[in-house]
């Protein structure tokens, strides 16, 4: 976070204030001589950042295969090693990243995942709620600035992840990223976002086969449609008692 002076007005009263702003820096990423993308982000968590965002590409499939990444904050840079058979497929991705807009190829152009199976878990809906507040006390970044989206994992035992970004698709990739740092998988668990579901998030999720994805806001009707094609539970205005399920309710009890 970052301190500004502004001009506040309110009625009739005008002042000069401090005001906190959420920080946006541009994350470029290098594989050898390569510049393979520019992410607009947050400059918090930046390894699990790359972590994720080459896992939503399909570059990696865990957090081994890269070798190394070394970020440079005064340039904000990042520099991947990888295996070699994975550097010759990496993509490189023309222009600049957006914090709200799409950091994965069409949905179309993307090998589909097959659909999740019927494996028989179930989450309480007021469980769900309960989780949902749990994200809103963690995100105090958002509270102090409003700038914000927040992203966590939960299973049988809580919250297990949370990271913050400008990007709510930012936010979903720190937490892959951290999740597959630390070796862990995505099998029985939720993704939980503040933002809203777009297919790009969707496919986020499918890619890590995690079965319940829910959201404070609203899904798009592509993200619905593919939600439903692939078995995922998807879940939105997840408020308060209040939540809407658009695709495989049978795991909401």
């Amino acid at each position: 976070m970052r301190s500004l002076r502004i001009v506040r007005i309110q009625g009739g009263l005008r002042e000069t204030a401090e005001e906190l702003l959420t920080e946006e820096v541009t994350l470029k990423l290098y594989a050898g001589d390569r510049r393979i993308a520019s992410l607009l982000c947050s400059p918090a968590d930046l390894q699990d950042l790359v972590l994720g965002f080459l896992f939503g590409l399909g570059v990696i499939e865990r957090a081994a295969d890269v070798r190394a990444v070394t970020v440079n904050r005064a340039t904000w840079s990042a520099f991947l090693e990888l295996a070699p058979e994975l550097d010759a497929e990496l993509p490189v991705l023309a222009g600049l990243v957006g914090a709200g807009c799409g950091s994965l190829p069409p949905p179309e152009s993307r090998a589909s995942p097959p659909p999740l199976p019927a494996d028989g878990f179930r989450v309480r809906a007021g469980r769900i709620s309960e989780l949902m507040q749990e994200l809103a006390r963690l995100s105090e970044v958002h509270r102090r600035t409003g700038g914000v989206h927040g992203a966590a994992l939960a299973d049988a035992g809580g919250l297990r992840l949370f990271r913050e970004d400008i990007g709510r698709h930012n936010a979903v990739d720190k937490v892959v990223g951290a999740r597959l740092a630390e070796g862990g998988g995505f099998q029985r668990c939720l993704l939980l976002s503040s933002g809203r579901v777009s297919s790009e998030v969707l496919a986020k999720a499918a890619r890590c086969r995690v079965p319940v994805l829910v959201s404070r806001t609203a899904p798009t009707d592509r993200s619905v449609e593919e939600a439903r094609r692939l078995n995922l539970t998807l879940v939105g205005f997840a408020r308060g008692e209040r939540m809407n399920v658009y695709a495989a309710p049978e795991r909401i009890e």
